[in-house]
Order: structure tokens, then C-alpha cells, then sequence
């Protein structure tokens, strides 16, 4: 069948609602894991402690910009509009962090960091680009009397294992899209990941059609195409994240969608990376990277 017979029919079954949703639901279905073979955890709730003496809500969360939503204290959340809780049942992570080292990549307030550190974590660290008073982090720490949870200013792209060491398990949530470089970024992750990468993210599929919408695409947003918001740079399809997690060195599925937001379970493969396992030349190119990743070429005077 010519090309584009093919296309007109992928068209013409797109513009059938049934059709199309058929479609979709195979779709989704062939990029999840099967039920039995999901790492997902039904991730249990864990009582949050009794306020201190003397705790104030309402003055404790005045000038904070919350964002996240967390219990912070047995029946007190903080007053933001993402519920960590959600989040960590869809990221699907482990309910017993025991004796992790949790990397939280744009931690934000810091909820997500603190609630790693409820579960046991043996060190988390919130990363962020900037943060002052405003963030509410360190007066999280203080209240919650945190051993375990600091607050590191830096971005992912600045990832290096001889800064910050090595991290059992990462968090990339609400993150990849709002980057202009998002494939160094995931090649940064890599250099600092043992094993679990847990990703959420906008996704553009529902703004694709059938002909494309199994090929690994970024949307571009050159201004703020995408809530209005400048901050926001790429909309990658669900194929795109799985594709450019898999390049950097991890095994990668999809665990749920809803709406324009997925997210993702990555594991690190043993070895160097696909795209470095291919005529790409980027070793040469991303020199300073590579050996990081891999130490210096055999032909390195310093091999």
C-alpha cells in the first residue's frame, strides 16, 4: 500500500473517535509493562508524627510559596497544590527506602525529600538551582528535626559523582520538560545513578496524531506555548522519554499516564552507554562528560 494511503487511513481513523481511542488504548497498552511484571508498589501511607508543642500553623506557612502538598504533621499539610503523596504512588517508589541514598532533582520545598527521609532513607538530598527563605526547605528541616535531608543549590546539569557521590535512587519529577538541554541532562543523571531513576513529566501525545505519534518527538516551545509559561522549553511523547533514557544507559517503561503527565521507572545497564556503543563521535565531543562516565580512553596518555 503507497505511503500515502497509509497516512490517509491513519488520518481518517484518528478523525473516528472510536477508532482513534482504540488506538490509544493499544498503545498505552504495548508500552506498559505487563501487571505481573511491574516494580510498582501500592505505596502505603506512613503516619505522619504529632505536631510539637506550641506548632503554629498558620504562622508557620506564611511568606512560603507553596507549591507541594505534604502531611506534615499528623492532620496539618502544607498548603500547596501537588499532593506528594499522589506523586509518590504514581512515581511508583519504594515504600522502604532503608539504607538509600535518594537524589531529589528540583525538590522544590522539599516535601518529596522529607517524606524519602520519613521512609527510611540513610541520606537524601534536595536539589534545587536557587532557593532562599521562600523555598521553605531548611524551615521544613528545623520543624520535622531532619538528620538525614540537606538542601543542595546546583542544577542537574552540574551532576558529578565527585561532588555529591553516588545515588541508590533518583528523583526527576516535574523537571524535564522546563529544560533546554533535557538529553544532558539525562546523560547527567546517568553519571550519578546505581540503579533506580523514578521520572515524571509533561508529555505531549495528546497533541499527536496517529502518522507520528509512535515516533520519539520533542515539541519545542520557543516561548510559552505550553501553560503560558516561559520556563517551559520541550513536550516529549511518551516514545521520546522512553528512547532518550534507554540512549543514556537505562533499562526504561512507561508506569502510568494521565492526561499530558506520564511517568516512567529507568534501571541502570551495566556498562557504557548505548549512544557512546555507536558511530556517534560524541565521546570526542563531550569530552569532559565522557571520561567522567567512563574514566580516560585507553589511548589517553594518562591511560
Amino acid at each position: 500500500m503507497a505511503m500515502k494511503q497509509l497516512i490517509k487511513r491513519a488520518v481518517n481513523g484518528f478523525l473516528n473517535p472510536v477508532g482513534y481511542g482504540l488506538y490509544r488504548i493499544r498503545r498505552m497498552d504495548s508500552l506498559r509493562l505487563r501487571p505481573k511484571e511491574r516494580a510498582v508498589e501500592q505505596v502505603p501511607r506512613h503516619q505522619a508524627p504529632p505536631a510539637p508543642d506550641g506548632f503554629d500553623p498558620k504562622t508557620f506557612f506564611e511568606t512560603v510559596d507553596w507549591y507541594q502538598t505534604w502531611e506534615i504533621f499528623d492532620g496539618i499539610f502544607t498548603p500547596g497544590i501537588v499532593s506528594i503523596a499522589e506523586n509518590y504512588a504514581r512515581l511508583g517508589l519504594p515504600a522502604d527506602l532503608s539504607g538509600k541514598r535518594v537524589l531529589d532533582i528540583g525538590a522544590n520545598n522539599g516535601c518529596m525529600s522529607f517524606e524519602c527521609e520519613r521512609r527510611g532513607a540513610a541520606e537524601v538530598i534536595g536539589l534545587e538551582p536557587y532557593g532562599d527563605e521562600t523555598h521553605g526547605f531548611e524551615r521544613i528541616r528545623e520543624v520535622v528535626a531532619s538528620t538525614k535531608t540537606r538542601f543542595v543549590i546546583g542544577s542537574v546539569y552540574e551532576l558529578d559523582p565527585e561532588v555529591l557521590g553516588y545515588f541508590d535512587v533518583v528523583i526527576f519529577s516535574g523537571v524535564l520538560y522546563h529544560l533546554r538541554y533535557p538529553l544532558l541532562a539525562i546523560d547527567n543523571i546517568r553519571q550519578v545513578a546505581t540503579a533506580d531513576v523514578f521520572v515524571e513529566t509533561h508529555v505531549s501525545d495528546n497533541e499527536l496524531i496517529p502518522p507520528v505519534l509512535d515516533l520519539p518527538l520533542w515539541k519545542f516551545y520557543r516561548l510559552n506555548e505550553l501553560s503560558h509559561d516561559y520556563s517551559n522549553w520541550f513536550g516529549p511523547n511518551i516514545t521520546a522519554v522512553i528512547d532518550a533514557f534507554e540512549s543514556a544507559g537505562f533499562h526504561t517503561s512507561l508506569s502510568a499516564v494521565a492526561g499530558s503527565r506520564a511517568t516512567f521507572q529507568c534501571v541502570v545497564k551495566a556498562g557504557a552507554p548505548e549512544f557512546l556503543s555507536i558511530a556517534s563521535h560524541e565521546r570526542d565531543g563531550y569530552e569532559v562528560l565522557m571520561r567522567r562516565l567512563l574514566g580516560p580512553r585507553k589511548t589517553d596518555s594518562t591511560a
